[in-house]
């Protein structure tokens, strides 16, 4: 009898034990990522889109810089924010290796892999190496707008370890981006409604002035379409552009001005510098220490409208 009381207690502490090892482990699972996105002042990436090269981006106060093999940028904050937004908020769903075995299938070794440090101060907080990236579609296929909101799965492991965990969300698809996608492609950054004076430098006195008044814009003192003026101020509001130039900013007046006033906003001016007959390179107030290379075409007429596609009766 005293037997299998004592085997029944031993069964019991052998669940217990394992039970709290399970327990142990789910704790693990979802606590993998601990950082505090207020004290972050930088982080170490290595993407696979550039080759395992490294990225380093600095906060200084609101703003965040980013270098790559001596060159340093203005960096793009939102993109930032929205990955330790991402780290902070990742819900691992389960450990899917336990060994360096799979590390190639889930693509999370150093080759394969895009590594992320992010220090706290002085003190690394977080070494995570993301991986394969999988796209899960939504039950029931697409809607009636052809569209299939599906859900990211993102394979991880922390460096260090051999675990590899499935995580939940667009982790690999965000961190694995080339360096002129982190910087800051800002040109314009403008508020339509609040816009009531631009001012047009040009070559040759091919310049203008418009201002709104009570009665509408007038162009050079003249009556401009108002249709032609909302669709240039919309245009021209939210401006970027990728094709970056380092290491050229032309000491010379700029060739094209296009200056932006009005009431409760900043004064903003974009300048561009004939470089041939066709590209030029551009320059913004709001973005003053990133130079872009632009070719004449659609991006310059949008920035630099002619007197006659915004009069009455332009085309």
């Amino acid at each position: 009898m005293l037997l299998w009381i004592f085997l029944g207690l031993a069964a019991i502490f052998v669940v217990t034990r394992l039970t709290r090892v399970r327990k142990s482990e789910r704790t693990l699972r979802t606590e993998l990522v601990e950082i505090d996105t207020s004290q972050v002042y930088s982080i170490l990436l290595y993407p696979r889109a550039e080759q395992g090269k490294e990225l380093l981006f600095i906060r200084d106060e609101a703003s965040w810089r980013v270098s790559m093999e001596g060159i340093t940028a203005a960096a793009n904050r939102q993109q930032v924010r929205s990955i330790l937004t991402e780290l902070q908020n990742l819900k691992i769903e389960q450990l899917v290796a336990r060994s360096s075995d799979s590390w190639d299938d889930y693509q999370v070794n150093d080759s394969l892999g895009t590594r992320i440090v992010v220090k706290e101060g002085s003190s690394t907080t977080l070494d995570l190496v993301v991986g394969r990236f999988h796209y899960q579609p939504a039950p029931g296929g697409y809607n009636m707008y052809q569209q299939n909101r599906g859900t990211g799965k993102t394979y991880i492991r922390l460096s260090g370890d051999e675990e590899v965990y499935l995580a939940d969300g667009f982790l690999a698809m965000s961190v694995n981006q080339r360096f002129d996608r982190w910087r800051d492609q800002t040109i314009t950054r403008l508020t339509r409604s609040a816009v009531s004076r631009i001012i047009c430098d040009y070559p040759a006195d091919s310049g203008f002035i418009a201002e709104k008044t009570d009665a509408g814009w007038l162009v050079g003192g003249l009556p401009a379409d108002s249709a032609s003026m909302v669709s240039y101020l919309s245009g021209v509001s939210r401006k970027t552009h990728s094709d970056f130039s380092d290491g050229i900013q032309p000491s010379a007046e700029p060739d094209f001005r296009v200056t932006f006033e009005g009431e409760n906003m900043q004064t903003q001016s974009v300048r561009a510098f004939m470089q041939t007959d066709t590209t030029l390179l551009l320059n913004s107030s709001i973005n003053p220490g990133t130079w872009f290379h632009i070719k004449r075409g659609t991006l310059f007429d949008d920035l630099f409208p002619g007197v006659s596609g915004l009069m009455t009766g332009g085309e």
